[in-house]
């Protein structure tokens, strides 16, 4: 029995999660996670985070890799402890290694966007392919961008398809809506049926890109389309690519949405998506500018 379980046997007072408490220090798992949810909500017990972090880490000790999970969320946000990337990275890792797709998916996270550790894509990419292995699909989504994109791996698009496809059979709608993106953009069939699954599903990308041909007017009636524009840009929630970027922005920033002319001018300043232009990054961004957004403004002066 973990000490510090034995701890909190010891010292815990009558009342009702005192056979919760038993349990727990018996190594009844369930009754470790039932305890230490309880004092984290404060349900029926004063709210007491440090307990329940010291309850969470002695089921973990016990073996059940989902308080290891809840242990490390706790640790690597401060709660009731000082923050700890590393003890939160141990104990990722070890669940991780216990077969919880979540813990892979938190360690994988840490070193994508370098929370607490050193910013690590490639530590990142074979763990997102283990959690998406074990059916997450959220880990499957972020496996593709990373192949789609060449981040901390190879671009490989056939893979990302892969990828893609594997979130979208999970039914994350935004998966669908990936891998629809991909096959049109290699005109392929069977991209038009992803794109009403993912709107049925309220994508609104996805329903946005379904009435792409009907363009839009004034700002308000364009900020579908404007964001749909930004999505591309930053592959959030659809692919990252400019190319499919193209279309949104035009028909936003014709319609009068000032964002999308701020980003359309930002593509022909790169030359992403579009052949670099300066003059026309330019005119864009007078236009932006004109239309009110002061991004464009700011960029001007």
């Amino acid at each position: 029995m973990p000490l510090l379980v034995l701890a909190l046997l010891v010292a815990a007072p009558p009342g009702t999660i005192a056979p919760l408490r038993r349990s727990c220090a018996k190594g009844d798992t369930r009754s470790c996670a039932e305890l230490a949810r309880r004092l984290r909500a404060g349900d029926g017990v004063p709210r007491d985070l440090r307990e329940a972090l010291s309850v969470e880490q002695g089921g973990c000790e016990a073996g059940e890799p989902a308080l290891c999970v809840e242990a490390g969320r706790a640790v690597l946000r401060g709660e009731g402890v000082k923050p700890d990337a590393a003890r939160a990275q141990q104990l990722f890792g070890r669940a991780c290694n216990a077969r919880s797709t979540a813990a892979c998916l938190d360690l994988a996270l840490m070193f994508q966007n370098g929370t607490g550790v050193a910013q690590d894509p490639a530590r990142a990419v074979p763990l997102y392919d283990k959690a998406c292995s074990g059916g997450d699909p959220y880990a499957c989504s972020l496996l593709g961008d990373a192949r789609w994109q060449g981040i901390g791996t190879a671009k490989d698009p056939r893979s990302a398809e892969r990828s893609f496809r594997r979130a979208c059979e999970l039914e994350l709608f935004s998966g669908c809506t990936k891998l629809a993106d991909l096959l049109r953009l290699r005109g392929e069939p069977g991209a038009d049926a992803l794109y009403r699954k993912a709107c049925a599903a309220d994508e609104t990308d996805a329903c946005t890109i379904l009435d792409l041909a009907k363009g839009c007017e004034g700002r308000d009636g364009c900020r579908d389309l404007a964001d749909l524009c930004s999505d591309y840009l930053a592959g959030y929630g659809v692919l990252a690519e400019p190319r499919l970027a193209l279309e949104a922005c035009e028909k936003a920033c014709s319609g009068g949405a000032g964002e999308a002319c701020d980003n359309l001018a930002d593509m022909y300043e790169e030359g992403e998506g579009v052949a670099l232009d300066r003059k026309q990054a330019a005119s864009l961004r007078r236009k932006a500018c004109e239309l009110g957004d002061r991004d464009a403004c700011d960029a001007r002066e």
